[in-house]
C-alpha cells in the first residue's frame, strides 16, 4: 500500500510508536479503549479531511488512513504523478471510544452518506464494518510487511533486468568480433565461412530396427546351441556303434 496524500502521511505511524501507545493504554487503563472502523468503498473525490469533518460529528476521531487508487501505466508521454485529490478506495479510522466506533459501524452501514448543506456524496451509501480485536498497530505492521514485498520484487526485477542488459550486451559484442574478422577476411582474399557448433544428437531406434535386431540375436543363439549340443551326441554314438 502507497500514501499517495499529506493526510495520510502525517496520520500513519511507525510500528514502534504504535506498540508503545498501545501497551501504555493496556497497562494504564484508564479512559475509552480505541476501535477502528474498515470503509470498504469511498465515493471520488472523497479525501482524509471530508472523512475526518463527517465522523468528528460522532465522537473523537485519531489517525485516518485512505489507500490511494493505484494508477494505470498509460501508453502516452510518462507524466509525473500528481498530488491525490480524491482518488482512494478503502480506509481507516481509528475513534477515541470503541464503544461509538461499534455503533457507528451498525448505524451509518448501508446508508446514504450525509455530508452537510452541500452534501456531494449524498448518492453513495456507506460500507462500514467494525473491526474486532484490531488496533492501529496490525494496520501499521500490514503497511511495514507489504513495503518489504514491495522492495524484494523490486530487487528481483532489477536482478533479471541485469542479466538481461549483460546478456544482450555479450551478443552484441560477438556480432562484432566476427564481423570485423569477416572484413579482415575479406580485405586479404580469403572466404569467410561461418561455423556455428550445432549440437549433435543420437537418433534414437524404431521399432522395427530393435524388432529385427532381436530376431537376429535369437537365430545366432539358437544355431550355436544346436551345433554345439549335436557335435558331441554324434561322437558318443560313434564310440557304442563303432561307426
Amino acid at each position: 500500500m502507497d500514501i499517495g496524500n499529506n493526510e495520510s502521511v502525517k496520520n500513519e505511524v511507525t510500528t514502534e510508536e504504535a506498540t508503545k501507545t498501545d501497551e501504555n493504554e493496556e497497562c494504564l487503563k484508564k479512559g475509552p479503549i480505541p476501535g477502528v472502523i474498515y470503509i470498504s468503498f469511498l465515493p471520488p473525490k472523497m479525501t482524509p479531511l471530508h472523512v475526518r469533518q463527517i465522523f468528528e460529528k460522532y465522537g473523537e476521531v485519531g489517525r485516518i488512513f485512505l489507500q490511494p487508487e493505484a494508477h494505470k501505466p498509460s501508453k502516452k508521454k510518462k507524466v509525473k504523478p500528481k498530488y491525490n485529490k480524491g482518488t482512494f478506495t478503502e480506509g481507516w479510522i481509528e475513534m477515541g471510544d470503541k464503544t461509538i466506533a461499534k455503533r457507528l459501524a451498525m448505524t451509518l452501514n448501508n446508508t446514504l452518506i450525509s455530508d452537510g448543506k452541500k452534501a456531494k456524496f449524498s448518492d453513495h451509501t456507506w460500507n462500514v464494518k467494525y473491526l474486532h480485536r484490531f488496533s492501529w498497530r496490525h494496520l501499521t505492521e500490514r503497511l511495514a510487511h507489504e513495503r518489504e514485498l514491495r522492495k524484494q520484487r523490486m530487487r528481483v526485477e532489477q536482478s533479471l533486468a541485469r542479466k538481461e542488459t549483460a546478456a544482450f550486451i555479450s551478443n552484441v559484442e560477438a556480432s562484432k568480433k566476427m564481423e570485423s574478422i569477416k572484413e579482415r577476411k575479406e580485405k586479404k582474399g580469403l572466404v569467410w565461412e561461418e561455423r556455428r557448433h550445432a549440437k549433435k544428437f543420437k537418433q534414437r531406434k524404431t521399432v522395427e530396427e530393435m524388432r529385427k535386431e532381436k530376431l537376429k540375436k535369437l537365430s545366432g543363439n539358437t544355431g550355436s546351441k544346436i551345433t554345439n549340443t549335436a557335435d558331441p551326441r554324434k561322437t558318443v554314438l560313434s564310440q557304442i556303434f563303432g561307426s
